[in-house]
C-alpha cells in the first residue's frame, strides 16, 4: 500500500514553523509495511485542499492529513473535506463534552468557538482526541482506501497515529512488511566508501535496495527491504553488513542511531578517563553533544566556551602573545586551549576548537571555515586545521564532528 502525507497551514509554507509532523507519520506508516509515496504541504484555501486531496485519494491508498482543525476562521479543513464527500455536517455531544470538560480543566471558558470543534462531516468515523479540542476524522475513500484528518498539534497527533489510526489501518488492511537497517560508518568520505564497497553493493539480493545518507564525518549506509516475509528480510540485511566488516570494519560506528561521541563515552566510562572542553568557534557544540547522553557525567569536568580573546587567555592561559603573533585562529592558540582546560578542570584528555565560522571575518591566508582542533592528552599534544565549509552551521557542525573523531581516534590508539 502507498500513502500520501498532506500538512496544511500557511505557518509552513511561509516557514514560520517546522513541519516534523509528516516526519512522525511517515516513520510510523513505515513501522506497519505502508510506503510513503509523496509528502506535501499546502496552505489554508479550499481550493488547494479540495484539490490536493483529490488528486491523492485518486492516486494512494492512504492519506493522512494534519492541521486545519481549529477553532478559529482560517480553519477550513473539516468543511472542506464535507463538501469533498458530499455530506452535512452534524454535532457531536460525546466530543462537545469532553472539549467542555478538557477547558474546565484549563481554566478556560467553553465559547461559541470551542463549540463549533465539534461539528463534524456526517460521512467521517470520528477519532476521539483525548487530549485535546480537536477530533481526527476518518473517512473511507471511493477507491477503498482511508483518508485520516488529524490536528496539526504534534503530541495530540502522535496520541491519534499510535492509539487509533495505526491499529485501525493494521485491522483493516493486509499489509506487507517494509524492514529498514541502518549502518553507520566514520572517516570516510561518501565516493570513497561507494567505490570501495562497490562489489558488495552489486552482489546485493534484487529486493534489498541501498542508501547513502551522508552527514558530517559520517555515511549512513541503509538496506531496505519491500515485500518479503520480514524475518528472511532481517537475516539477509544481517549476513549483508557483517559482510560489510570485512570491508569497512574499522571505519564501522554502530547501527542506526550510534554516534562517534557515544563511542568516546563508552570508552572513557570502561577506562575511568576524564574529560574537558575548551570551544571557541563551535559555541559549546561538542559539550552538549557529550553532555545529551546519559551517564556523562561520569567522565565530563567541564565545557568552556572561550569566545573572546580576553577569556582565552584569562580563562585557558593562552598568552596574549602568541594570540598577537599568530592569531587567535592558529595552531599555537588551539594547543593551549587544550592543555589550558585539561590542567583547569584536572581531566585526563582535552579538545579546542579555534576557527572563523562566518559569514565575516575570513582573509585570503584564513578563509571562512578555517578551523584549528587540537588535543590534549596524558602523553601530549597535538592539532590540525580543517577547512570546515562555508556555512555558519555547516562549519560549527562538521569542526565539532572532526574533533570528536580526533579524540576518537587517540583514545582507540590509547587502546592498542
Amino acid at each position: 500500500m502507498k500513502a500520501s502525507i498532506i500538512t496544511i497551514g500557511d505557518e509552513i509554507l511561509i516557514g514560520q514553523i517546522v513541519d516534523t509532523n509528516s516526519v512522525s507519520i511517515a516513520r510510523k506508516l513505515n513501522s506497519i509495511g505502508i510506503i510513503v509515496a509523496e509528502k506535501l504541504s499546502i496552505g489554508d484555501s479550499a481550493e488547494a485542499i479540495t484539490t490536493t486531496l483529490s488528486e491523492a485519494m485518486a492516486k494512494h491508498d492512504v492519506v493522512i492529513v494534519t492541521g486545519g482543525l481549529g477553532p478559529t476562521k482560517d480553519d477550513i479543513t473539516k468543511f472542506t473535506l464535507a463538501k469533498i464527500f458530499n455530506c452535512d455536517m452534524r454535532y457531536d455531544e460525546r466530543e462537545a463534552e469532553h472539549i467542555c470538560q478538557l477547558l474546565a480543566r484549563r481554566g478556560i471558558a467553553f465559547t461559541e468557538l470551542n463549540r463549533s470543534q465539534a461539528l463534524l462531516p456526517e460521512c467521517c468515523t470520528t477519532l476521539h482526541n483525548a487530549h485535546g479540542t480537536a477530533p481526527g476524522m476518518w473517512f473511507d475513500t471511493p477507491k477503498g482506501g482511508a483518508l485520516v484528518s488529524l490536528p496539526g498539534v504534534p503530541f495530540e497527533m502522535e496520541h491519534l497515529m499510535d492509539d487509533i489510526v495505526i491499529p485501525r489501518l493494521k485491522a483493516r488492511y493486509e499489509l506487507h512488511d517494509i524492514v529498514h537497517r541502518t549502518l553507520i560508518t566514520r572517516g570516510i568520505p561518501e565516493s570513497i566508501l561507494a567505490e570501495r564497497i562497490s562489489a558488495w553493493e552489486d552482489a546485493l539480493p534484487d529486493y534489498l535496495h541501498l542508501a547513502y545518507l551522508p552527514a558530517p564525518n559520517i555515511v549512513r549506509l541503509r538496506l531496505s527491504a519491500y515485500d518479503i516475509e520480514r524475518e528472511s528480510a532481517e537475516r539477509e540485511i544481517e549476513r549483508q553488513f557483517d559482510l560489510l566488516h570485512n570491508l569497512i570494519g574499522d571505519n564501522i560506528v554502530g547501527f542506526e542511531g550510534a554516534t562517534v561521541e557515544q563511542l568516546v563515552h563508552d570508552i572513557l566510562c570502561e577506562r575511568g578517563l576524564k574529560l574537558a572542553v575548551a570551544e571557541s568557534c563551535t559555541g559549546g557544540t561538542i559539550a552538549s553533544r557529550f553532555t545529551a547522553i546519559p551517564g556523562a557525567s561520569q567522565y565530563f569536568m567541564a565545557g568552556v566556551v572561550s569566545y573572546s580573546n580576553e577569556s582565552k587567555c584569562d580563562l585557558l592561559g593562552v598568552r596574549p602573545e602568541d594570540i598577537e603573533r599568530y592569531g587567535a585562529v592558529s595552531e599555537s592558540v588551539a594547543l593551549q586551549m587544550a592543555e589550558g582546560v585539561r590542567r583547569v578542570a584536572k581531566a585526563d584528555y582535552a579538545i579546542a576548537t579555534t576557527g572563523i565560522a562566518g559569514p565575516a571575518g575570513g582573509s585570503a591566508e584564513k578563509p571562512v571555515g578555517t578551523v584549528w582542533m587540537a588535543i590534549a592528552t596524558p602523553s601530549g599534544s597535538r592539532a590540525v586545521m580543517r577547512n570546515s565549509g562555508t556555512d555558519r552551521s555547516q562549519i560549527i557542525n562538521r569542526a565539532s564532528a572532526y574533533a570528536i573523531e580526533m579524540l576518537y581516534e587517540e583514545l582507540r590508539k590509547g587502546g592498542k
